[in-house]
Formats: structure tokens, C-alpha cells, sequence
């Protein structure tokens, strides 16, 4: 029988262990969640402080504003000085629909919500604060030349720094205002075209022969690059039919050659010598399904892990259930570039005051090593040989070595193919990495390799 002292202490240690549970809750939150809930979008303590912060101005690498705020008897305005070209890297901030882009990730930089006491103070008093400013690595005249290539397509390019990760260009079209998220909300979102996808890190897409770039890297680390493989054009995989490009039959062929004209009998025989274990080993290597940490969501890329040949056939060249973003795609080539280290992408360099003084400064951070170096110099050299004289010719730069993959991935939507292209330049010493997709545009070669051409031509005179 329990005593009434013992019940008294049950019900005191219930009480202090529930106690306790809440102190850890709270204290879990306050380390680990209070940034993410602070800077949520939908945050209402913040939407309401914003009236008295003047937000902060977004920069370019080079300085030039792009994006300001003026404050006026009725409020706050944000001015986009460029709406449409930086439309989905920088996003949009709005009281009724909260904010995207850059604009959710830095919202409480940009108003400066950190110093809770100057704006309790700001609202009792009824004055503005100046919220922070942030300076990006992106250059407003790149970024506004590859909107350009894009005009009137569907489609997505990254450029970037293969050795630090730096975003110099994020392009997705189509685009919108986001001076006119308030009014033309609803018709943005049920446009069919998806105006409101960003399509660089949120659009997943049959990758097609660039992922003929992770098969070889395979092949090179297993040692099967020298073996000769038959091409007659196509390959009969249990009845299931895979073609080349217009049924060419290219002989007896290894891997340099394989990849310089992008064979796909060539790959799907040697995909299936390596089998799906060592495809997903390299697959995940390169980061697919796992996470890509930058300043915006990137979705993860998709490789399935299914055995039969059929399916391993189709993920050989990048078909079937293989899903990739072009921000990731960008970044493999920047990894083979860069001697096999794949790093963190960012787009945001320092953060300063209104005095202009350096508050903080973002680092490059290594992913981590996808290949080896001696892995990615071999590859380095057969993406050569796919600008000069292969199926990427279009992406030749005057003057200058560029080292590049077409793909031409199919949509199974009796639509045209989607069309891609990865690379890097200059070759020898790499200062810039890209990647193109254009939603059903046909060929990579013919579509793809000559917008890269005029990216990374303009890409190379940047500081």
C-alpha cells in the first residue's frame, strides 16, 4: 500500500521530469531551430516589425545595387532594380505571401531583427531602423547576358567557381516581377508554365548522356577504360530496344572514344559489366540523394536503386528513373574541374552594416573529395576532346581550351528532349564551371553547347 508521502514524491518527480522536458524543449529550439523560426517568412512577429526597418540593399559582387528600400510617409518600398533577370536567386519579400530566394534565407539580416532592443525601441518611439545589406557573389551584368540565351525557352543555367563554389550566374526561365507578387499572386501561381519554379535548384530532370560523366568515372576507378566494346548502334536488352544516336553503329570502341561521341551502346554494356552497385556507389559519391547545402533549397537528385537490366541499362546513360537540378550538374563539373573536390555552392559573400562596415564574411567550404584527381585529370581530358572534335563543338570559346559534356535526355512525353550541357574552362587552369538546360530543346550539342559557348565567353572576363 502507498503512502501518502510516496504519492507526494511520484507526483513531485511527474512534475520535475515534465519540468525538465520543457527546459531541454526550449533550450533545443533556442540552439538549434531559433535562426530557421526567427527568418520563417511566415514569421508574424517579424512581418510586423518590418514597418519600421528600412531592409537592408542587395549587392553584386562588383557593388551595384540591386535591390533597395525607400522608406515613405506610407511605409516602406523595395525597389528591384533588375526584377526579372534575378527574379529566382534573390526572390521576393511580401507581407501577404512572405518572401523567397535569398530574400527568406537573409530576411533577418536584411532587417536587421537581431538587435531586439534598438527595435522595440524603433516601434515605441515610432522611428526606422536600417536593416543589414548583403553583397553576393553573382555579377549583374553575367547574370542579365545568360537571361538572354534563355529568352523565350524553358530552362535553367548555373554558372560558378569551381575552386570556391562561388555563384557567379543563376539563371531560370521563365521568370516574373517580384514587384508584382502583391497583385498578380494568383496568376502567377496557376500559370502552368511555373514562373514561380526555380528551375536551377528546385527543377529535377532526366540528366541523359552528362551523367555518361559519373559512369566514366566508374569505369576509370574499376579499370575498364581500355576494353574494346562493341557499338553496332544499338542493344537489345531482353526485347527492350536502346538506340544510339541515329542508329550509328561506331565499331569497336573504349571510353575516350565513347564518351567524344557519346555511344550509348558503349555505356549501357559497360554499365552493366560494373552493375548497379558500383553505378549507385559513384552516383552517391557525386551526391546524389543526399543534400546540397547553399544559401537556397536545392532539390536532391535521384538515383534509383533498382538491379535489373533493364533499368540499369537506362541509368547508364542517365535515363530512365535518374533525376538531376542543373545547380547540381553544374557542380559536377566543377568537381572535375577542380581535381575531384566538389565545393559548397554560395551566393552570398559578406554581410555589412549601413556603415558599410563588415559584419560577416562566407568562406568557401568543401563538400567533400568525389573522385580522385588522377580520376578527374582523365576526365578533364575526354571532355576536351568532346569540344574538339565530338558531339560539343559548338561550345568552343576563340582562343581558349573548354572541356564539356552534351546530353540530349528523353522525356517520355512524345515531347523533344530536354537539352544539356556541362563544362568548364579554361581547360588547363579552370576559372568557371557551367551548366545549361533547355526544356525540351532538341539536342545538347545543337541547342545547349552553343549558349554555353556565349556564357562562358562572357563568364571568363569576370573579376
Amino acid at each position: 500500500m502507498i503512502h501518502l508521502k510516496d504519492r507526494v514524491n511520484i507526483i513531485k518527480y511527474v512534475y520535475l521530469s515534465l519540468f525538465a522536458l520543457i527546459c531541454l524543449y526550449l533550450l533545443y529550439f533556442n540552439l538549434f531551430e531559433a535562426r530557421v523560426i526567427s527568418s520563417n517568412s511566415y514569421n508574424r512577429r517579424l512581418r510586423e516589425s518590418s514597418e519600421n526597418v528600412v531592409r537592408g540593399s542587395i549587392q553584386d559582387r562588383q557593388g551595384e545595387v540591386l535591390v533597395k528600400s525607400t522608406k515613405y510617409n506610407s511605409g516602406v518600398r523595395r525597389k528591384y532594380i533588375y526584377p526579372r533577370s534575378f527574379s529566382h536567386i534573390i526572390g521576393y519579400s511580401s507581407k501577404n505571401y512572405g518572401s523567397s530566394g535569398l530574400e527568406a534565407t537573409y530576411s533577418k539580416e536584411l532587417m536587421n531583427s537581431s538587435n531586439t532592443i534598438e527595435a522595440l525601441r524603433s516601434k515605441i518611439n515610432n522611428y526606422s531602423i536600417n536593416g543589414d545589406n548583403i553583397m553576393l557573389t553573382l555579377d549583374r551584368s553575367l547574370q542579365a547576358y545568360a537571361a538572354e540565351q534563355l529568352q523565350g525557352k524553358r530552362g535553367a543555367i548555373v554558372v560558378l567557381r569551381p575552386d570556391t563554389g562561388e555563384i557567379l550566374a543563376m539563371v531560370s526561365k521563365p521568370d516574373y516581377d517580384p514587384s508584382g507578387i502583391q497583385n498578380n499572386w494568383e496568376s502567377l501561381i496557376k500559370d502552368k508554365k511555373g514562373p514561380l519554379l526555380n528551375r536551377a535548384t528546385e527543377g529535377l530532370y532526366p540528366p541523359g548522356s552528362i551523367f555518361k560523366l559519373v559512369v566514366s568515372s566508374s569505369i576509370l576507378k574499376n579499370n575498364l577504360q581500355d576494353i574494346e566494346v562493341e557499338c553496332t548502334g544499338e542493344v537489345n536488352i531482353g526485347g527492350y530496344i536502346i538506340k544510339d544516336s541515329e542508329s550509328k553503329p561506331h565499331g569497336k570502341i573504349t571510353l575516350d572514344e565513347a564518351l567524344k561521341y557519346s555511344c550509348n551502346s558503349y555505356f549501357i554494356k559497360q554499365g552493366l559489366r560494373l552493375g548497379n552497385k558500383n553505378i549507385l556507389n559513384e552516383a552517391t559519391r557525386f551526391r546524389f540523394g543526399k543534400s546540397i547545402q547553399t544559401d537556397i533549397k536545392v532539390s536532391s537528385s535521384v538515383f534509383p536503386n533498382k538491379i535489373d537490366d533493364k533499368n540499369v541499362a537506362q541509368q547508364s546513360i542517365g535515363q530512365g528513373e535518374v533525376l538531376m537540378t542543373p545547380m547540381h550538374a553544374a557542380l559536377m563539373a566543377a568537381a572535375i574541374a577542380n581535381k575531384g573536390i566538389m565545393m559548397q555552392p554560395y551566393a552570398v559573400s559578406s554581410i555589412t552594416d549601413n556603415e558599410n562596415r563588415i559584419i560577416k564574411e562566407y568562406k568557401p567550404k568543401q563538400i567533400g573529395q568525389v573522385m580522385d584527381s588522377k580520376t578527374a585529370e582523365a576526365l578533364r581530358d575526354m571532355m576536351v576532346e568532346v569540344v574538339n572534335s565530338g558531339t560539343g563543338t559548338r561550345a568552343k570559346v576563340s582562343k581558349v581550351v573548354v572541356a564539356g559534356k552534351t546530353g540530349t535526355a528523353e522525356t517520355g512525353e512524345n515531347q523533344k528532349s530536354h537539352a544539356w550541357f556541362v563544362g568548364f574552362a579554361p581547360a588547363d587552369e579552370p576559372t568557371v564551371a557551367i551548366a545549361v538546360l533547355v526544356e525540351n530543346g532538341g539536342g545538347g550539342g545543337s541547342t545547349a553547347a552553343p549558349i554555353a559557348s556565349r556564357v562562358l565567353k562572357k563568364a571568363l572576363s569576370i573579376k
